[in-house]
C-alpha cells in the first residue's frame, strides 16, 4: 500500500524548524562577534600588545590543533548530542569572566570556547543539510552563509555599542546566553545524528578523513586551490587597512565601508547561491576563488575607492559562494560515516591557511600593501583558473566511487576564504 500524501502542514512545519535552527546558528554567532570585539578591545586598554596576540592565537590555535579528534568525536557518538553539550559548555566557560575580567582569565575563557567550536563548527556543518527542513546541501549551506554573513556585519556593531555604553561585562553575558539560547534551540528540535560506536580508541580513526580526503580525486584538486586561496586572500585582513590609508589616503571612516561592503557582498553571495541553487561542483568552487582573486587584483591595479568598493563587494560575494559550494562538496562526495571528520578537517585546512596568511602579511602589509594586494589577488585568481580547467579535464566531478570512498563520488546522502 503507497504512503500516505504528506500532510499539507509539512512544508510549513519543516519552514518554522529551520528557520529556528538558523535562528539560533545566528544569535550563536552573532554572540562570538560581540565577544572578540569587547576582548579585543579590553585587552588593547592594558597597552601590551601581547595580550591581543594571545587571544587571536587562543582563538583559532584550537580549530586547528583540535580538528583529528574533534572528528573523530563526531563521528563515534550521535553529532546532535555532543553539539547541545559543547554549545552549553560554551556557555558555561564564559562566566568566570563575566565575575574575573582579567586579561589572562579573557584568553583562557576564549581558548576553552574555541575549543569546543573545534566540535561545534563541523557539527552544524554534518547536520545542517538534514536538520534544517530536509533542505538540499547547497540551500542548507547558503543559508548558513547567509546568517553567518549577517553575524559578521552585525556582531561588531552591537559589541561596539555594548562596549562603549556598558563596559565588557554584558557583552559577556550576551554571549554566555547565546550559548545556551543555541544549546536549548537545537536540544527542542531533536537535532540528532546517531552512529554505530566502531572499536578502537577514539585515535585510531581520526585521520580516516584525511586519508578519504587524500585519495579522492576531486579533493586532490580542489585542495591546492583552497590552500592557496585562503592563504593568499587572508592576508587582506592585515593589508586592506594599509591599502585604505596609505595608498588611497582614506580614513577609519571609508575603511569601515568598505569591510561592510565585504559583508555585504557575503550577503548577496549566499542569496544568489539560494535562488539560483547550483550544483555543487569542483569547478565552481575554483571559479569562486578565482572571482575573489580577479576582484583584488583589480583593486590593487585601480586603487580608487569607487572601484575598490565594486571589488570588496565582489570578492565578498565570490566568497560567500566559494564557501557554499565547498561544504556542499564536501556533503556530496564524503561518505556519511565520514561526514564530521571531512568536515573537520577542512576547517582546519581553512584556519591553517589563516594562520600562515596573517604571518606573510605581518611581513609585507605595511611596507608594500598595494604589492601584496596584486599578489594575493594574482594567486588566487590564478589558482581558481587551473583548479577549473583540471578538474574540467581530469572529470573529477562526473566519476563514481565505490564504498570505500576513493576517486569519484559515493552518492549524495543529503578567508577571507572560511
Amino acid at each position: 500500500m503507497p504512503d500516505d500524501p504528506p500532510s499539507p502542514v509539512a512544508p510549513a512545519a519543516r519552514r518554522l524548524r529551520a528557520a529556528a535552527l538558523l535562528t539560533a546558528i545566528l544569535l550563536s554567532s552573532m554572540g562570538d562577534e560581540v565577544v572578540l570585539v569587547a576582548a579585543v578591545f579590553q585587552l588593547a586598554e592594558t597597552g601590551n600588545s601581547l595580550w591581543v596576540t594571545a587571544l587571536l592565537t587562543a582563538q583559532i590555535g584550537p580549530l586547528v590543533l583540535l580538528a583529528p579528534l574533534a572528528g573523530a568525536v563526531l563521528d563515534r557518538f550521535d553529532t546532535g548530542r555532543v553539539l547541545v553539550l559543547a554549545c552549553a559548555g560554551q556557555g558555561l566557560a564564559i562566566l568566570p569572566a563575566v565575575w574575573f575580567p582579567h586579561p589572562g582569565v579573557l584568553v583562557l575563557y576564549v581558548l576553552t570556547v574555541s575549543s569546543l567550536a573545534a566540535l561545534v563548527n563541523p557539527a552544524i556543518l554534518t547536520l545542517l543539510p538534514s536538520a534544517a527542513g530536509e533542505l538540499s546541501p547547497v540551500h542548507a549551506n547558503s543559508l548558513f552563509e547567509g546568517v553567518r554573513a549577517s553575524a559578521t556585519v552585525l556582531g561588531p556593531m552591537v559589541g561596539g555599542v555594548l562596549v562603549g555604553l556598558f563596559g565588557i561585562v554584558p557583552a559577556l553575558l550576551t554571549d554566555s546566553v547565546s550559548f545556551f539560547v543555541a544549546a536549548g534551540t537545537f536540544l527542542l528540535l531533536g537535532v540528532r545524528r546517531p552512529v554505530s560506536g566502531a572499536p578502537g580508541t577514539l585515535w585510531s580513526g581520526a585521520l580516516d578523513g584525511a586519508r578519504h580526503v587524500l585519495r579522492t580525486r576531486l579533493f586532490r584538486v580542489l585542495l591546492p586551490v583552497l590552500i592557496l586561496a585562503v592563504v593568499a586572500t587572508s592576508t587582506t585582513n592585515v593589508a586592506m587597512v594599509f591599502v585604505t590609508r596609505e595608498v588611497m589616503g582614506h580614513g577609519a571612516e571609508v575603511f569601515g565601508a568598505l569591510t561592510a561592503g565585504w559583508g555585504a557582498g557575503l550577503l548577496a553571495g549566499a542569496l544568489a547561491v539560494s535562488v539560483l541553487r547550483p550544483a555543487p561542483t569542483g569547478q565552481g568552487v575554483a571559479l569562486a576563488a578565482a572571482l575573489v582573486g580577479a576582484a583584488l587584483a583589480l583593486w590593487a591595479w585601480f586603487p580608487v575607492l569607487w572601484v575598490a568598493a565594486v571589488c570588496v563587494v565582489l570578492a565578498g560575494a565570490g566568497n560567500s559562494v566559494f564557501n557554499i559550494l565547498l561544504r556542499s562538496v564536501v556533503h556530496r562526495i564524503t561518505p556519511e560515516p565520514l561526514l564530521g571528520r571531512a568536515h573537520a578537517l577542512m576547517g582546519a585546512v581553512v584556519n591553517g591557511g589563516f594562520v600562515v596568511g596573517f604571518l606573510i602579511a605581518g611581513w609585507f602589509a605595511a611596507d608594500h600593501p598595494r604589492a601584496l594586494l596584486a599578489a594575493a589577488g594574482s594567486v588566487a585568481l590564478l589558482a581558481g583558473l587551473v583548479g577549473a580547467l583540471v578538474v574540467h579535464v581530469s572529470s573529477a566531478d562526473t566519476g563514481t566511487a565505490g564504498t570505500d570512498g576513493t576517486d569519484g563520488d559515493p552518492g549524495v546522502p543529503e578567508g577571507r576564504i572560511a
